[in-house]
């Protein structure tokens, strides 16, 4: 075995580790964003937020180990698909059957309903897009 390749049992704790400072890095960003919100310095707070997203971004690109394999892949697959099926009979049920309560005088929707549903359309619109981007891909 060369000096350039690590051994199969180290490759797991290596992605461990890195996989920790990168989700660490995004942790304390979160947390400084909360408490420069909570100490009124908002602006502080969101440097400090990008500071951590971008640092989760750099460990996430540099470093040595593959820090996602297939089963990472696999379940975020799954994640997404059971995720984009309940925003779409959220969206599909939800919308029309909104407006119809609000058309029967029972409920007065609130000005919140309407951004929700062009932000779940854009959702959609953005999926379709990709969707077809990639299967012209391959």
């Amino acid at each position: 075995m060369s000096e350039h390749t690590t051994s199969a049992a180290t490759r797991p704790s290596s992605r461990k580790r890195y996989k920790r400072i990168a989700y660490g890095l995004l942790g304390a960003s979160i947390l400084a964003l909360w408490i420069g919100i909570a100490v009124d310095r908002f602006v502080l707070g969101v440097a400090l937020y990008w500071a951590g997203g971008l640092g989760m971004g750099l460990v996430q690109r540099f470093s040595p180990v593959e820090l996602y394999d297939e089963r990472d892949g696999t379940i975020s697959r799954k994640a997404s698909q059971t995720t984009m099926n309940v925003f779409a009979y959220v969206f599909v049920l939800g919308t029309p059957g909104g407006l119809a309560l609000q058309e029967s005088g029972l409920v007065t929707l609130p000005g919140e309903f309407y951004g929700a549903t062009w932000t779940l359309f854009g959702v959609f619109v953005v999926f379709g897009a990709s969707h077809l981007y990639y299967k012209q891909r391959t």
